[in-house]
């Protein structure tokens, strides 16, 4: 389990991170990856008590049926599928920029320093995505075994790295120079820009793995609090290093327009680039080679996840239930079948890696701020169920978490937030359009929080200082969302589902352990 979590959270984000944290904050993206880390860990620790007292596949999008019913619990499907995807699409596209080291026919350099696919480019990452279904399809118990030795050579090869770079250039020259804006050039605005358009956030997306996985853990209530906490303090670790290290071994002849404008000529790849400046070879083939190990596990990982949520989405009767049926290699083929093209599509609306990971942030922020809501909840309509790992002083740290959830989606910035509106808000409004003449019940009062708190975040992000008007100076922003989300808190709080009519649920849930277990390898 705690395998599985670390995997999944060691893809591209330390290839990448590096360079876009240290572009919007300077030396300040340190800061940056150590707010990134504690406000993960706050929101990881109410999962962590769901996941070990209600152990069942599928993690927050069964936990959210349960304690808020099947409106809320589509929602937390739908942005956990759309998590795992866009993943996979980040992961293919980091491959793609590193690849194009070699291969410069595969990407073009807009002029705003992303690098969409080229037309050979598109077909290569569609033969990449290709490659990544079949593995999931034929191979994924074969990949659940070898996944151990994977994360540990993804493990080894950020030391490597790491460790080269402070032997061979590093300096505390630049942490606080004065002519390139000292330690934070742009001052908080910069550090939590950083957060998510740097891809922090990104870069911690994947603990969740092991509460996805949680019925298949042998002893989930020892298993999944420390596969949970344990990978979100380890990866803050080995990202810390690896920025010090990357800041440590820059110049400032090599950077003379500032860390804003910084960039490798000819690379795309910037640990590649950096280790290319300093004429080190052997140090670029350690980091080519993970620039295809780290996104290969992390894509295959969450691509296994994402099949495995479509199934429980199938169970519970948000899609057809012929699409968590699964075929002689215990997988939903069907599934891998529909996702191909929806994988593809995201690339034309965010055409690089940081486009992408931006957008997954505020998606995946949406899916964790269900976390410390269903806590309470849950302890309100099950008051007798045994629970392992009890958060501590969870009355103030489950406001305090959905707090920094809404922060986190402002941070984003308009161009994001705003798509994200019109993806959540379109999809549920369908959902609830195409059950109603069912006449299925789908708990619509338990859900009337959702529609003013993303409405909320998208009119004060459109009113705020990060792509949008500016209307709200910097500081009272973070006020105003603040304050919003702690509005939409205290306003969800008691619309949760009557005890009753939760562990119906939980116990419709129980009664397809058996479906559950045909595919209990994915990616585990």
């Amino acid at each position: 389990m705690l395998f599985a979590s670390i995997g999944g959270i060691l893809g591209s984000g330390w290839l990448f991170g590096p360079l876009y944290a240290v572009q919007l904050a300077g030396p300040a993206a340190l800061v940056a990856w150590l707010i990134g880390g504690a406000a993960v860990l706050v929101v990881a620790l109410t999962y962590a008590e769901l996941a070990a007292s209600l152990p069942v596949n599928g993690g927050i999008t069964r936990h959210a049926l349960i304690a808020y019913g099947r409106t809320t619990g589509f929602l937390a499907s739908l942005t956990s599928w759309l998590t795992f995807t866009v993943i996979v699409a980040a992961e293919v596209q980091a491959v793609m920029q590193y690849a194009t080291i070699y291969w410069p026919s595969l990407t073009d350099q807009a002029s705003d320093g992303t690098h969409p696919l080229t037309l050979l480019g598109f077909g290569v990452a569609a033969g990449l995505w290709v490659i990544f279904s079949i593995i999931t399809w034929v191979g994924i118990r074969l990949f659940a075994h070898v996944n151990g030795i994977l994360t540990w050579i993804k493990v080894g090869l950020i030391l490597v790295v790491t460790i080269a770079l402070y032997v061979l250039a590093f300096e505390w020259t630049l942490f606080d120079d004065v002519k390139e804006g000292g330690f934070a050039p742009d001052g908080w605005n910069g550090i939590f820009r950083a957060l998510a358009y740097g891809g922090v956030i990104y870069a911690f997306t994947g603990f969740q793995h092991a509460a996805v996985a949680a019925g298949e853990s042998r002893n989930p209530k020892r298993d999944i609090p420390i596969a949970v906490i344990g990978s979100i303090v380890i990866c803050t670790v080995l990202y810390l290093a690896i920025q010090v290290a990357f800041i440590g071994a820059m110049r400032e002849q090599e950077m003379p327009h500032g860390w804003a404008h910084l960039q490798f000529k000819g690379q795309v790849g910037p640990i590649a680039g950096l280790a290319m400046t300093l004429g080190v070879t052997w140090l670029f083939i350690v980091v080519f080679a993970g620039a295809i190990a780290s996104p290969l596990g992390a894509g295959l990982i969450n691509l296994g996840s994402s099949m495995r949520i479509v199934h429980g989405m199938s169970h519970d009767r948000y899609l057809p239930r012929r699409l968590g049926r699964v075929g002689r290699f215990h997988t939903p083929g069907l599934v891998l079948i529909l996702s191909f093209p929806i994988g593809l599509f995201l690339f034309l609306p965010f055409p690089g890696w940081q486009d992408l990971v931006a957008f997954l942030a505020s998606v995946v922020v949406v899916g964790y701020a269900l976390g410390p809501l269903c806590v309470l909840a849950l302890r309100r309509q099950m008051p007798d169920l045994e629970r392992p790992f009890r958060l501590p002083i969870a009355h103030l740290v489950c406001p305090l978490a959905f707090i920094i959830c809404g922060l986190l989606i402002y941070w984003s910035g308009w161009t994001i937030v705003w798509k994200l509106g019109v993806v959540l808000g379109g999809c549920t409004l369908l959902f609830t359009a195409a059950k109603i003449p069912q006449k299925q019940g789908i708990d619509i009062v338990a859900s009337l929080w959702i529609w003013p708190f993303l409405g909320g975040l998208v009119m004060l992000t459109w009113l705020g200082g990060h792509g949008g008007a500016e209307v709200i100076p910097f500081g009272w922003d973070i006020l105003c969302v603040a304050g919003w989300s702690l509005v939409s808190y205290a306003m969800a709080r008691p619309l949760a589902i009557s005890p009753e009519k939760a562990r119906g649920y939980l116990e419709d849930i129980h009664a397809a352990k058996v479906e559950d277990a045909e595919i209990a390898d994915f990616g585990g």
